[in-house]
């Protein structure tokens, strides 16, 4: 649990034709740098596509990881957000390890974001999840 409890997620949820983006502006709580796992509020549906973190101006720990967790504790990212970059911009794809295959959430599934890996207090990041409408 935060020391402050007062790291925050705000949700922003973007159409952008068929592709839809769903960004996470995290504020890492100002006593111990933790975060607070944050419910996602859109129900999304669809194949995810991208994952792109981008650092703030007090930016987290190198090689901080974010997951998203549906609600039997699997990583929908399937990992792919481990380790990121404390000042670069980062994009990958969302893909099964080994394949080119994206995997897919449905408008049930409820879903969790979590950061874990980081200790600067107060630190920011934007945390972007692109994925396409449909199977």
């Amino acid at each position: 649990m935060p020391a402050n409890n007062d790291s925050a997620c705000v949700q922003t949820h973007y159409a952008l034709g068929n592709i839809r983006k769903l960004a996470f502006a995290v504020t890492f709580d100002s006593g111990d740098g933790s975060f607070a796992d944050a419910t996602v509020t859109a129900k999304i549906e669809g194949r995810l596509l991208d994952l792109a973190t981008n650092p703030g101006g007090t930016a987290p720990d190198d090689n901080y990881d974010v997951s998203i967790e549906d609600q039997h504790g699997h990583d929908v990212l399937e990992t792919v957000g481990a380790n990121r970059h404390t000042t670069n911009t980062q994009k990958v794809p969302v893909v099964y390890s080994g394949t080119s295959l994206h995997p897919t959430v449905d408008e049930s599934d409820t879903l969790t974001l979590k950061i874990s890996g980081n200790s600067t207090n107060s630190a920011t990041t934007v945390i972007e999840l692109y994925y396409a409408l449909g199977g």
